[in-house]
C-alpha cells in the first residue's frame, strides 16, 4: 500500500471514531429532566438548565464529519464520483458511496437538530397543567454519532473500491495499449526527382 493510502485511511478512521465519541459525548452530557427546575416569576415561568457543552460537542462532530467527506471526495475523484465512476467501479461501490453520502447528511442533521433543541429552553404545559422544562429525546446524538460513524466508515470502504478499480483500469489501458500497436514496417520514402 502506498503512504498516501495509508494516510488517507487513518485520518479518515479517526475522524469516524471522533464522530461517534463526539456522540456518545454528547448524549452523556446533555441536560437531563431532573437537572431541569421550573422557576416562577409571578404569572411568567422560565427553566433553569445547567450550563452544557453539548453544543459545541454537536458542533465539533459536524466539522469532523465534514472533514472526513471533503477528504473522501478529494482523494476518490470529485463529488460527482456515485454518479460518475470509473467504469470498472462495482454497482457496490456506487451504493457504497450512494450510501455513504446519505447517511453523513442525516448525521449533520441529528447533530445539528440535537444542539438546537437541547438549547432550547421552554416550558411545556403538562396533561394536568403542570408546567416541565423541556429535554430533548435519548438517543438523538447516540444515533448521529453510530449514522456519522457508519457513513465514514462505507466512505473507506467505497476509497478502497475506487483504488482497486482504478489500479485495474490502469492495467487494462496498458495491455490494451500494448495489444493495439501498429506494426512497423520497413516502407522506403518515396525520392524526389
Amino acid at each position: 500500500m502506498e503512504i498516501k493510502t495509508v494516510l488517507v485511511s487513518l485520518v479518515l478512521a479517526a475522524l469516524g471514531i471522533a464522530v461517534a465519541l463526539a456522540g456518545f459525548a454528547a448524549e452523556a452530557l446533555k441536560p437531563k429532566k431532573s437537572q431541569l427546575k421550573v422557576v416562577y416569576h409571578g404569572l411568567d415561568h422560565e427553566c433553569d438548565y445547567p450550563s452544557s457543552p453539548v453544543m459545541r460537542i454537536a458542533i465539533a462532530a459536524v466539522v469532523a464529519l465534514v472533514i472526513a467527506r471533503t477528504i473522501n471526495t478529494a482523494t476518490t475523484g470529485g463529488c460527482c464520483s456515485c454518479c460518475r465512476p470509473i467504469p470498472s467501479a462495482s454497482k457496490f461501490a456506487r451504493l457504497c458511496i450512494l450510501i455513504s453520502w446519505l447517511m453523513s447528511i442525516v448525521a449533520v442533521i441529528l447533530f445539528i437538530m440535537g444542539a438546537i433543541l437541547s438549547g432550547e429552553k421552554g416550558v411545556e404545559i403538562d396533561v394536568n397543567d403542570v408546567f416541565y422544562c423541556y429535554t430533548l429525546r435519548p438517543g438523538v446524538f447516540g444515533a448521529a454519532g453510530i449514522i456519522g460513524l457508519v457513513s465514514v466508515l462505507l466512505g473507506l470502504v467505497y476509497y478502497f473500491l475506487y483504488l482497486l478499480a482504478r489500479s485495474r483500469a490502469a492495467e487494462k489501458s496498458g495491455v490494451d495499449l500494448e495489444l493495439e500497436k501498429p506494426r512497423v514496417t520497413d516502407v522506403k520514402k518515396p525520392t524526389k526527382l
